[in-house]
């Protein structure tokens, strides 16, 4: 079997390890004894949306972001066609902003490609640690951002009593978490790598994997976490 995928802007928007989370996925796939392609992708390269089985964006300073907003607006479509079908669609950090609506920096505004159904308004920053209730589990990560997501019909990444972080729609997946995410939480790792390879080949057979360093570090940053109280 063979997946390709995708890493958009890998040279502007790589600000956290983001380049982890393609570094793990490419990893625990090729365990499966899958045959993995990765295209790393700058703003000149052509992007052949419709190729890829999982496509990752990263975080960016915001130069960074605007840059490749001018890019994205050429595959507009494309990327339409992708979400509608269901095409794995990680996109972290700031990265996310650039499917909604609207981007309203202080002293601007920037129109976006309006996939998804919200929009971001830039105020003071965000920096800090994170431990969040994801299902049964706890998500780690790390947030440093401005932007705050409006105007919201859009179902959150991550829903609890006091916090609504993030946008999904079908397999697309946009966070202010970052990390990286599948690096510092295995389970979702995990979950990607099935849901990949039974997508393309639902009698796939998988086989055991080993995420024995990824556990421990995961199992370490929640004791941490914890005895610092952080949510």
């Amino acid at each position: 079997m063979k997946l390709k995928l995708g890493y958009f802007y890998y040279d502007l928007l790589n600000l956290y390890g983001d380049s982890g989370n393609v570094r793990a996925l490419d990893f625990h796939l090729r365990e499966q004894g899958i045959d993995v392609t990765i295209d790393r992708l700058k703003l000149e390269d052509k992007k052949d949306i419709a190729s890829y089985d999982w496509i990752y964006m990263g975080c960016g300073i915001e130069r960074s972001l605007i840059l490749a907003l001018t890019d994205i607006r050429k595959y507009r479509n494309e990327f339409s066609e992708a979400i509608e079908k269901g095409t794995h669609i990680l996109a972290t950090g700031n990265s996310f902003e650039l499917f909604g609506k609207e981007i309203r920096m202080p002293n601007k505004s920037y129109t976006c490609l309006g996939l998804l159904d919200f929009s971001t308004e830039y105020r003071a920053r965000t920096v800090h640690d994170l431990l969040l209730p994801y299902g049964e589990h706890q998500l780690v990560g790390f947030e440093n951002h401005s932007g705050v997501t409006v105007d919201n019909n859009e179902t959150p990444f991550l829903s609890s009593e006091d916090r609504n972080e993030g946008v999904t729609k079908n397999h697309f997946t946009g966070t202010y978490t970052v990390g990286p995410l599948l690096v510092r939480n295995p389970f979702l790792c995990r979950e990607l790598v099935k849901e990949l390879i039974l997508k393309k080949d639902p009698s796939y057979q998988m086989k055991d994997a080993d995420y024995t360093v990824e556990e421990e570090a995961y199992r370490n940053s929640l004791n941490w976490m914890a005895e610092t109280k952080l949510s």
